[in-house]
């Protein structure tokens, strides 16, 4: 454990958390606003779905540029210049224009890209071998801690002044931690290379990397079904709970936080059970159960039904939906060449968090179609399942 302790492996570990916090936070701000934010624009609610995918997508795709600019420029710096990048697309989304609704979420879709690649980079480069699954899984709280921070700030904000005022204080964080981290940027970044080559074809080893490891390829494929549930808790979970179960805006934010706030403790606890007490590939494919199981019982809520019921279903939903990306993570750069964990990182999350991209627009539109969410929610728990007992399933 005292390794853990050491500086060079505990500074750029909480700086990472603390980037992709901020990040994750600005991702959740529509949907934690979602009738303020949508009446500004004109639009439906909905249409969070719709952002979700645009960030997702420019995240995906922007992520496969990053090998070369972390050889060159190091994690911290690439890091710096994607948190500028959330900072003004939090600024544009206030405009409520529809050049600012897609130029935000490219932006923040920049911002979040780099992120889960630079991760790898470090943790692979700092991070001791026995304990690099737990590092990768506490590097993940980022997300919940993101996510509860919107849950639990965005609505209050949004009460109390305005949603775009909530929108400028979350770009001000984010500028503010990309200044703060100038003074440690020197030791963060000592490995990089100012020689290190930026080559075009440099885009395609990810993918490459991915196609030519059966495992890898495998456990991507089935990341993206139960990463699709996470896109749902993410762009219509505060939307369902309030249209269809009738909870005020701040209550639904609340569950949406525990959900979130939960899901940091079971990083941590996951992590140190990952492959030290249970195999990883076992934690994902109970995972998947889960998650698929709360899904279906959320769709047969009935409205007006226990509050605190749906309190421990987000908690439980948290736990299970929320908490194994980091040991996906530390699946694939364990699966992945020698100094290749960036690279196979980037090409993996092409695939699993593609989800984003693909599973909100077709959440959006069948619910612009049919009318019910509660529905919807039921086909995701049933993929949810099918998810968990993929990885259970592979075999490496």
């Amino acid at each position: 454990m005292h390794k853990l302790l050491n500086r060079d492996v505990a500074a750029p570990v909480l700086a990472l958390i603390i980037f992709q916090g901020l990040t994750t936070m600005g991702m959740h701000s529509f949907s934690n606003a979602p009738t303020e934010v949508a009446r500004g624009y004109d639009i439906p609610v909905s249409f969070t779905g719709i952002y979700t995918a645009i960030v997702y997508f420019t995240a995906l795709a922007f992520g496969l540029f990053v090998s070369g600019p972390l050889g060159r420029y190091g994690a911290m710096r690439s890091c710096q210049i994607a948190l500028i990048f959330g900072a003004t697309s939090m600024a544009i989304f206030t405009l409520a224009t529809p050049w600012a609704f897609v130029v935000s979420a490219i932006l923040l879709g920049m911002a979040h890209g780099p992120m889960n690649p630079a991760g790898s980079h470090v943790i692979m480069r700092v991070g001791p071998p026995e304990w690099r699954p737990f590092l990768f899984s506490l590097k993940q709280i980022s997300v919940p801690v993101g996510g509860a921070l919107a849950g639990f700030l965005v609505p209050t904000l949004v009460l109390t002044t305005s949603w775009q005022t909530a929108m400028l204080l979350i770009g001000g964080a984010i500028f503010l931690a990309a200044i703060l981290a100038q003074p440690f940027r020197s030791r963060a970044d000592e490995d990089r290379n100012p020689t290190h080559p930026l080559r075009p074809n440099d885009i395609m080893e990810p993918i490459r990397l991915v196609f030519e490891k059966g495992p890898i390829r495998a456990i991507s494929i089935a990341a993206f079904t139960l990463i699709g549930c996470q896109a749902c808790v993410v762009a219509f979970l505060v939307i369902y709970l309030v249209r269809d179960i009738g909870l005020e805006l701040q209550w639904a934010g609340l569950i949406f936080g525990l959900a979130h706030g939960t899901s940091i403790v079971a990083r941590i606890y996951l992590g140190a059970l990952a492959d030290r007490i249970i195999r990883t590939k076992l934690i994902l494919g109970y995972s998947g159960l889960i998650t698929g199981i709360c899904f279906l019982i959320l769709a047969a809520f009935p409205a007006g039904g226990s509050y605190w019921l749906l309190c421990v279903l987000g908690i439980v939903l948290g736990n299970a939906n929320l908490g194994w990306v980091g040991l996906y993570f530390s699946e694939v750069s364990k699966l992945a060449p020698e100094g290749k964990a960036a690279a196979a990182t980037a090409g993996s999350q092409i695939y699993a968090f593609g989800a984003f991209v693909v599973i909100p627009p077709l959440f959006t539109l069948y619910v612009e179609l049919i009318g019910s969410y509660a529905t919807g929610f039921a086909v995701i728990g049933v993929l949810g399942i099918l998810a968990g007992f993929r990885f259970l399933s592979v075999k490496y």
